[in-house]
């Protein structure tokens, strides 16, 4: 697809995003925001996406600018390497609000199209499958989108909230282990810890190294907040947490998030979990913060859901997941 076959609407250039695009990608989402819910995404944010996929934008991506550089939609095409069982490809668009009808078809085919041919060049005989996450029920119009171009509701994920305001229970970490602070070699060790135990879950692909870094590297991770857990030379469970405080006038409340939480399979069962996400929780009460937030599948098959349950977490917000798969 060229860009001669985009539709000719509001005096648009249709072209590839580039670095340089982050403010108006973000400005673009937050319009997006209003009215579908979710997050915000900043212009940082947006920048980080191109240190971690922008290797291909170039081909991968398209955006429609008007005449004053302002961003009305745009797909981009994600494919990162690595998977073992699967390897994925993710679908991200945004479009405007005041535009959508006129351009969603064609931007997706677009976006499918470029995901399709990164995943075909895989010639490793592991099954490809197009993703696309992080639709909320208000998005009516992207749950319809989905549906008319074959895609599936394959999995649903809820945003979980903790009232840090309600009292902590004890869940003290196993004595026989010990949880180390954040650093580059406990960085290091948490993705290892997290490509095994994520190993059986759902959607779920090891991570690449650059990808897991810059995840760290944000102005937004709380590293005193994040910990290894480590049975003896061997890490065995990691907590990672985040803030966000370009949230909380829209949520009416300041929070952080347990970004990611995992355990080996062979330590589960031991509590480890447990006292890694209330060692968190009770830094994020001392540091003043009213809610704890974490997303979870709603299916997790590791007993996850009921864990986030007794440490006092309930559900607010639900996602759902749509999946294709490539012949």
């Amino acid at each position: 697809m060229t860009t001669g076959d985009f539709p000719d609407f509001a005096d648009v250039v249709w072209r590839p995003l580039r670095a340089d695009d982050a403010e108006v990608m973000s400005a673009l989402q937050q319009r997006c925001f209003l009215v579908d819910g979710g997050h915000r995404i900043t212009p940082v944010e947006m920048s980080e996406e191109f240190d971690r996929h922008g290797e291909h934008a170039e081909t991968d991506s398209i955006g429609a600018f008007d005449p004053s550089g302002r961003l009305l939609a745009f797909g981009w095409a994600q494919v990162p390497r690595g998977g073992t069982t699967e390897h994925r490809g993710f679908v991200w668009m945004e479009i405007d609000p005041d535009h959508r009808g006129v351009v969603d078809d064609v931007v997706l085919e677009f976006v499918e199209d470029a995901t399709t041919n990164r995943l075909r060049t895989f010639q490793d005989g592991v099954p490809l499958r197009l993703y696309r996450y992080g639709v909320y029920d208000k998005m009516t119009d992207a749950i319809d989108l989905m549906k008319r171009h074959g895609y599936e509701i394959a999995r649903y994920f809820t945003d979980n909230l903790r009232d840090l305001s309600l009292p902590i229970d004890d869940y003290p970490l196993d004595p026989t282990l010990v949880a180390r602070s954040w650093s580059p070699e406990v960085e290091a060790d948490a993705l290892i810890v997290h490509n095994e135990a994520f190993a059986d879950h759902w959607g779920s692909q090891p991570i690449e190294p650059h990808i897991w870094a810059s995840f760290n590297a944000g102005e937004f991770f709380e590293p005193d907040t994040s910990w290894v857990a480590y049975d003896g030379a061997i890490p065995v469970s990691y907590v990672m947490s985040a803030k966000y405080p370009h949230d909380f006038a829209d949520r009416g409340r300041t929070e952080a998030w347990i970004e990611g939480i995992g355990t080996l399979r062979s330590h589960r069962g031991r509590g480890i979990a447990s006292a890694l996400i209330t060692m968190a929780i009770r830094g994020f009460r001392d540091e003043g913060l009213q809610f704890a937030r974490l997303g979870v599948d709603s299916e997790n098959p590791t007993g996850a859901n009921a864990i986030y349950e007794r440490l006092g977490f309930f559900p607010e917000e639900r996602t759902m997941t749509f999946t294709k798969p490539v012949d």
